[in-house]
């Protein structure tokens, strides 16, 4: 007899039911390869602090993009970025030290930070939505992806920042949504089936 002997099998698994699709507002299709498009949006940038918005990947239903934060001296009770984590705005600072920023679209509809309301896959939201995809960083910079529902429509896509820990005011930048819709065109299947 060997020490090793023949696993027992597992018992028959019952079946789960097949997860329902993803809804468009949570994040990009899986199987698509998305437009690109090379532009960058300065927030702001002052002798301490830098933002801006970039790295744009357009799909039929939306963008992502990335959030980069540069801070010249970092703070030294800092424990992650200065803003909203996983949908929630940060329970520690003063309301002057969390980075406010968000999306105002060419139809005048907007989405901030400060609407961190957990969204339901069944039930379609009323604006646009951003939701926060990942990233990292420490000390001196941050890098972060956001999905940003519906596509834009023609005209700017402005963004829009408030940090008063920092002095910085109200601050804005815009790229242009028809390039982002141009980009969106260019988007394919990874795997296009035979109808396609």
């Amino acid at each position: 007899m060997s020490f090793f002997d023949d696993p027992v099998p597992p018992p028959d698994r019952v079946a789960e039911p097949p997860r329902p699709p993803q809804p468009p507002w949570f994040g990009p299709p899986p199987d698509v390869l998305p437009g690109v498009l090379a532009e960058r949006a300065v927030v702001f940038r002052t002798d301490e602090v830098a933002l801006f918005f970039g790295h744009f990947r357009a799909y039929q239903t939306g963008v992502m993009f990335e959030l980069n934060l540069w801070v010249r001296e970092p703070e030294e009770d800092s424990d992650g970025p200065p803003w909203e984590l996983h949908g929630r705005p940060r329970p520690s600072g003063s309301p002057d030290t969390f980075l406010r920023f968000g999306v105002e679209l060419a139809d005048g509809s907007k989405w901030t930070n400060l609407d961190w309301t957990m969204r339901r896959p069944d039930v379609m939201p009323n604006g646009p939505v951003v939701v926060g995809r990942g990233g990292g960083g420490g000390g001196k910079s941050w890098s972060w992806d956001y999905w940003l529902w519906p596509l834009p429509p023609d005209g700017p896509l402005t963004f829009v920042a408030l940090w008063p820990a920092h002095g910085v005011p109200e601050s804005r930048s815009a790229i242009d949504g028809t390039l982002l819709r141009a980009a969106a065109e260019t988007a394919e299947l990874v795997w296009p089936s035979e109808s396609d």
